[in-house]
């Protein structure tokens, strides 16, 4: 609390998270290393009979989350990453191409929902607190960057969509489309497990 009240502009969690490390090793002598983890929650404003409110909010879903690794000589490992991302398709989804042996009963299918929750989790490149780019709000356009690449892979185009043949397959996707389109980003973690929702047949009832 007292490092952001010495704070004389808006951070974002990642320079936040650098700042109070670089305060730790530089200030005390036995540190040899920090590391800070920080979440931010959303807040998301509310409407009322469709006026947004004046002071009125409401939690969101999804969580950034960030760690700063941080070493008396200046080398830095930086992550960031979204927790809670709950996302589905009600179509374009399939089960299909897996590989098969005497345990698989799982027939193929080429038409299903898909929910899942969406973690990820991605190293910058930047390896010293000195090559940490120092534009206002850069890491929070990376984040934003990086949530955009993720949703609109799994999605794909608003009319058509994007048939996705399993998770795993469109998981592979989506990281290899952040490396891409993010160069900033050297390594993505993604987990993506199934959220299911079983049909009920109700034609006999």
């Amino acid at each position: 609390y007292a490092k952001a009240k010495e704070c004389s502009e808006i951070l974002t969690v990642e320079d936040f998270a650098i700042l109070l490390a670089k305060h730790f090793t530089s200030f005390y002598k036995q540190v040899t290393t920090a590391i800070v983890k920080i979440v931010e929650k959303p807040w998301e404003r509310v409407s009322v009979d469709g006026q947004p409110h004046e002071h009125g909010f409401k939690l969101g879903s999804e969580k950034h989350t960030t760690e700063a690794i941080v070493k008396k000589s200046g080398a830095l490992q930086l992550t960031s990453g979204i927790e809670g991302l709950s996302v589905l398709k009600t179509t374009k989804s399939g089960f299909e191409g897996f590989i098969r042996d005497k345990y698989t009963v799982l027939p193929d299918t080429r038409e299903r929902m898909l929910a899942t929750e969406i973690t990820a989790l991605w190293r910058y490149s930047y390896e010293s607190v000195y090559s940490v780019p120092q534009k206002p709000l850069y890491f929070t356009d990376k984040y934003l960057a990086v949530k955009r690449v993720l949703l609109d892979t799994f999605f794909g185009p608003p009319k058509e969509g994007v048939y996705s043949p399993s998770v795993q397959s469109t998981l592979y996707q989506m990281a290899k489309a952040t490396l891409n389109r993010v160069p900033d980003i050297a390594s993505i973690q993604l987990k993506m497990p199934n959220i299911h929702f079983i049909p009920v047949n109700l034609s006999n009832k």
